[in-house]
């Protein structure tokens, strides 16, 4: 797995989206995502919006009242998430 966890927060060390979903899929289904807080601040925007599409779906599915979340370098990336209503993520 290439993620660090570190005081709750997921630091994924991989550039691609698809490895880093199905590492932070594991997570989720092994802790409780009240508790966690994904930080996507060492990638570039597309891949971040892929990420976060990819797992909100998945969230959605598996446990739909729950929200995931996460930080970003930019604001901007609320722009862009908005138009996906993506209601189960929450930037911090």
């Amino acid at each position: 797995m290439n993620i660090d966890i570190t005081k709750n927060l997921i630091y994924p060390n991989s550039s691609n989206p698809i490895q880093v979903v199905s590492d932070v899929k594991k997570i989720i289904q092994k802790n409780d995502i009240n508790n966690l807080q994904l930080d996507l601040s060492d990638m570039n925007v597309l891949d971040a919006v892929k990420v976060l599409v990819m797992l909100s779906s998945f969230l959605y599915k598996k446990l739909p009242d729950e929200k995931l979340k996460f930080k970003f370098y930019s604001n901007d990336i609320k722009n862009i998430i908005s138009s996906f209503s993506l209601n189960n993520l929450v930037m911090v």
